[in-house]
């Protein structure tokens, strides 16, 4: 509602919720050997003698009466002949039509659905399976190299490969292709043992967070006991590179 239309509703409840009163006392001569003082008296009455409420330009004529000749007929049901009650009631209703209508209420736009969590694509299974096929070919040079170490780092080139082929079945699980990709695999760049320790550590540590990821947006619960296995066994397979390293003469 602007302000226009709030500041005349507030002069036309306040001027019908008033009463007047005029008392005339006899003061001394005038022209006719008689003069007149008044004296006005001002009376606040509650809004239960006319029940105006706030008008608006839709419903003046139930929030404010009618006025009727000189007979203002108020919405509380009372009737009021005469005086300055209806006068005022005539103003300030026959003022309603020409005020500004009330502002509509602003537009809120309802929350839409929210958006569900996305899941995981097969690309990122085929990611996983070449990553692991990679660290796989990487331990396996290293068990070449390892000297007294190569029994541990053949367990560990065993264990990426049965790794690359459970991801590689879920794959399958999932698209419906076979996905074995040792024919893209390139010799891995190394320069000394301990530096391809310290890069496989690396690169399964990268995996294993990866796979504690996956697992919390997993498509299916088959997936998601696949992705906690596969993170625990790369956790202890971790563990064991840093003890190679650390027994290594560096």
């Amino acid at each position: 509602m602007n302000y226009r239309f709030s500041a005349i509703s507030a002069v036309a409840l306040a001027c019908i919720a008033m009463f007047f009163s005029c008392q005339v006392a006899y003061a001394g001569s005038g022209r006719d050997g008689k003069t007149f003082s008044y004296k006005w008296k001002r009376t606040q009455i509650n809004a239960s003698r006319t029940g105006v409420s706030c008008p608006s330009a839709e419903n003046a004529g139930e929030a404010l009466g009618v006025v009727s000749g000189r007979t203002y007929f108020a919405p509380s049901g009372k009737t009021f002949c005469n005086g300055t009650v209806p006068a005022v009631a005539r103003l300030v209703i026959d003022a309603q039509p020409v005020m500004a209508p009330a502002r509509p209420a602003p537009h809120r736009p309802q929350p839409g659905p929210q958006p569900t969590p996305p899941k995981p694509q097969p690309c990122c299974l085929r990611q996983q399976v070449l990553s692991s096929l990679e660290q796989w070919q990487m331990a396996r040079l290293l068990a070449r190299r390892a000297g007294k170490q190569s029994r541990q780092m053949s367990n560990i080139a065993a264990q990426l490969h049965q790794q690359a082929k459970q991801l590689s079945t879920a794959y399958f699980l999932q698209s419906g292709v076979r996905y074995w990709p040792v024919a893209q695999l390139t010799r891995p760049r190394m320069t000394t043992y301990v530096g391809g320790l310290r890069q496989l550590y690396q690169r399964g540590q990268a995996l294993t967070e990866e796979f504690h990821s996956c697992r919390s947006h997993a498509a299916t619960q088959d997936l998601a006991q696949l992705y906690a296995q596969l993170a625990q066994a790369g956790a202890k397979r971790c563990a064991q590179l840093r003890q190679l390293l650390e027994q290594t003469h560096m």
